[in-house]
């Protein structure tokens, strides 16, 4: 009987360690193909975004090493919760404006807070082992994540409702995937036997993961909200710029060929 028992504890972290190096692997490889778009583009979107990534697979591998190794103190629960919720805050503000100040100012203090949680996880040795109240704080961290995650989702499909781009779909799917990962975690907290349950929340915000890395892959120079990049609007027929643009309630005639977008919202207003 304690052997059946062992074998199924060593099963399930098995199963955790495999989960662990899988969203930390998908994370960095994201983190590296956004700074890789980033320093093509300059689009601080793409940079907020790498940032959050990287983050994102430190804890996963921060949570690989407090699982196994044991001679060292490690309460990297803290860091993990935090800095994950930090970083999915942070995309969802790099969403909210267009503007260059205000896009250099998320990218501010982005880097700012990530020194802060860097801070975290030099002070893991000496954090408490345990959350205060630890079901309703856990149960607030984790749904902070679901809830940041599930209102990108909802930036990204009024994107895709206005643009029909492919970037915005994926995109729309990766944060709704990782918003239900997420609430599939809540449920461990409020009592035993739901560990299966939360390596299936693994598992789905592993899908969602895959599908933004597949949206960053899709094209080389993804503008924001699956728009085309201004290189290449001046490259586009008439009736396509006008698509793009999406802000000109008439066409411009035929023949009359409009190559600076900002020339035919002035004209065909």
């Amino acid at each position: 009987m304690n052997q059946q028992v062992c074998l199924v504890a060593l099963n399930d972290n098995l199963i955790a360690n495999l989960l662990s190096i899988t969203l930390f692997l998908t994370s960095l490889f994201i983190s590296l193909r956004a700074f890789s778009l980033y320093f093509r583009t300059r689009n601080s979107r793409l940079f907020v975004l790498g940032l959050s990534m990287g983050i994102i697979s430190v804890t996963a591998i921060a949570s690989y090493i407090g699982d196994n190794v044991t001679t060292i103190t490690f309460n990297v629960k803290w860091f993990q919760y935090i800095s994950q919720t930090i970083s999915f805050l942070f995309i969802l503000l790099s969403l909210l404006r267009n503007s260059e100040d205000y896009q250099r100012m998320i990218v501010r203090w982005y880097i700012f807070a990530s020194l802060l949680i860097l801070l975290l996880v030099v002070l893991t040795p000496v954090l408490p082992a345990d959350f205060p109240n630890p079901a309703v704080t856990k149960t607030l961290l984790s749904g902070s994540r679901a809830v940041t995650c599930f209102a990108i989702f909802f930036y990204y499909t009024a994107a895709f409702m206005n643009k029909e781009s492919r970037f915005s779909l994926l995109m729309s799917g990766a944060f709704l995937f990782l918003s239900f990962g997420y609430w599939m975690a809540i449920p461990k907290y409020f009592g035993p036997g739901m560990e299966q349950l939360d390596q299936m929340g693994d598992i789905v915000r592993i899908i969602g993961l895959v599908l933004l890395l597949t949206a960053l892959s899709q094209r080389r120079t993804p503008a924001k909200l699956g728009e085309l990049p201004p290189s290449q609007l001046g490259t586009l027929s008439p009736t396509r710029v006008s698509l793009v643009e999406g802000n000109m309630s008439e066409y411009p005639p035929q023949g009359d060929i409009i190559t600076n977008p900002d020339t035919a919202r002035q004209k065909y207003r």
